[in-house]
């Protein structure tokens, strides 16, 4: 099974200017804790005629930032992408550091750098830039699987993890990271089961390009035995969750539930896990 690799669809956008924040990544794998995806797992929600619910994923939140690029700017990025199609680094290289020299608020032309440091083996070079993107923009998601890919070619398997992690922790629908969750669950943590999660997380968010998540979710779940969904639990179980979470928020507020009250606060996407 090979790792997934990012998608340079949506590169343009990558543009996008975002708050100089240093994200918290940690440093060593052998000082690493392994963090718990569960609560990212999306649920399947119903009405109270017990009929499934359309989800609505949570917007992509580097897509919904809006910002203003110099126009040359602009050029130049698709120049250096039309150049990295036809693997002209050389070229590719030059246009992005003219970006990055005119303006150092713009994350993307970093992820491309990296992308070209990954494809020629400069595993610190690309971890450099990667994170490089995500100080100069924390949404930049793309950067966070992207650096997964480079620390898990570096052995480094729990580092990847977190990345990944802090990735759902800035969009827990982004469909990309439980892919490559599940893939580094499977064949680098030995944890079939949280693999056949984020498996199906990815096949219950994706819109394209299923096929061969659906080939490692079926091989996974071989293993693991598990035949009922993490992410549809039926309408009794959720309409019982429901009802768990209003009566911990009642108690907690000093408040007894009445019998005829309806409840209507929704759990949210994995929170009770």
């Amino acid at each position: 099974m090979k790792f997934v690799k990012w998608s340079l669809v949506s590169a343009l956008i990558l543009l996008s200017a975002g708050c100089a924040k240093q994200a918290a990544l940690p440093g060593l794998d052998d000082d690493v804790v392994l963090q718990d995806t569960r609560s990212f797992i999306p649920r399947q929600q119903y009405n109270e005629q017990q009929i499934a619910l359309p989800y609505q994923p949570a917007e992509n939140p580097y897509l919904a930032q809006r910002g203003r690029v110099d126009k040359g700017s602009v050029l130049l990025f698709i120049e250096a992408k039309k150049a990295m199609k036809a693997q002209d680094f050389k070229t590719a290289k030059a246009k992005l550091l003219v970006i990055t020299g005119n303006d150092d608020s713009l994350a993307g032309p970093w992820v491309l750098m990296a992308e070209m440091a990954l494809a020629e083996g400069e595993l610190e070079r690309a971890v450099e830039y990667f994170q490089k993107a995500i100080v100069i923009n924390p949404k930049n998601v793309n950067a966070y699987t992207g650096l997964a890919v480079a620390q898990r070619h570096m052995g480094r398997f729990k580092l990847a993890q977190n990345t990944l992690t802090e990735a759902l922790r800035v969009w827990p629908d982004f469909p990309e990271a439980h892919l490559n969750l599940g893939v580094l669950y499977d064949v680098y943590l030995n944890q079939p089961t949280l693999a056949q999660m984020h498996f199906e997380a990815y096949l219950f968010l994706a819109t394209k390009d299923k096929q061969q998540a659906e080939a490692w979710f079926e091989e996974v779940q071989t293993r693991t035995g598990i035949q009922t969904s993490f992410i549809d639990l039926g309408p009794q179980q959720v309409a019982e969750a429901k009802q768990g979470t209003d009566k911990a928020s009642q108690d907690k507020k000093g408040i007894q539930p009445s019998g005829t009250e309806t409840q209507t606060q929704a759990v949210a996407n994995g929170d009770t896990l």
